[in-house]
């Protein structure tokens, strides 16, 4: 075991404990720091950041389930939607350059947390506690999608599962973060399984974030008792803003570059 990257433990308990908090992917921010500052190529750094979040996302996700705060059914009707998705995007991963899927990523996910922003400046929330299953038909072409953009980038799944379930469902903004956690975990053990076969993953690395998610996983969904949902809200939006830009900048630079 080396130490080298000791300093990422303190960092991952607190992407996770905003990434648990506010209903988005954690393993996203780890992408600029593994590929601007620790110089990690793009397979290693999205397997290696999956790996970590599924860790992290399972820790919240076991202590949302401890609070009731999921939506069990319709959270696992959408975990099997996403598993086809998973599947495709985990070999999109090796034979499709991964710059490239970032950037149609990065438009859509901009588009989708522009809206969360707006809804959370005009105080527009979900408001139902729990949703009939039959209520995701129109919306089946999503859970696919975002597992596929997740397997393949590292990022997808909560920033599509958790609008969809509060704007396109109306589920309340608090238990939509929680499903979409939840959906996120289970998806994430999938892609993980994949990518450990492929040899991906760095173990060096990951023992200090994985081990700071799991700590961060715990602190967040008891933090977001306590924070106002249009608080929650924007936090996300910001985040997934944030993450779009960067997305759409690492694309821009590949084609800049061909």
């Amino acid at each position: 075991m080396t130490f080298e990257y000791w300093y990422m433990f303190p960092v991952a308990i607190v992407v996770a404990i905003l990434a648990n908090s506010s209903g988005f992917s954690g393993g996203v921010l780890f992408q600029p720091i593994y590929n601007l500052l620790l110089n990690i190529p793009i397979q290693n750094a999205v397997a290696t950041g999956i790996a970590t979040e599924t860790v992290g996302m399972t820790s919240g996700a076991l202590r949302y389930i401890y609070y009731k705060m999921v939506d069990l059914p319709i959270g696992f009707t959408m975990v099997m939607l996403t598993i086809p998705g998973v599947v495709l995007g985990n070999h999109a991963l090796i034979v499709i350059n991964g710059d490239l899927l970032k950037l149609i990523l990065g438009f859509i996910i901009l588009f989708v947390a522009t809206t969360q922003f707006i809804n959370a400046v005009q105080n527009t929330f979900g408001t139902k506690e729990n949703i009939p299953v039959e209520d995701i038909y129109p919306f089946m072409w999503i859970p696919p999608l975002g597992g596929f953009f997740s397997a393949s980038t590292g990022t997808g799944v909560c920033e599509l599962s958790q609008p969809l379930l509060e704007k396109g469902l109306k589920l309340n903004t608090r238990r939509a973060n929680a499903t979409a956690i939840l959906i996120e975990a289970t998806a994430d053990w999938i892609i993980t399984i994949l990518n450990l076969q492929a040899g991906l993953i760095l173990w060096q690395l990951w023992i200090f974030t994985g081990s700071g998610v799991i700590i961060g996983g715990q602190i967040g969904p008891y933090i977001s008792k306590y924070l106002p949902v249009r608080i929650l809200k924007i936090v996300f939006s910001i985040a997934v803003i944030i993450i779009g830009i960067f997305y759409i900048y690492k694309g821009y630079m590949w084609i800049k570059s061909l």
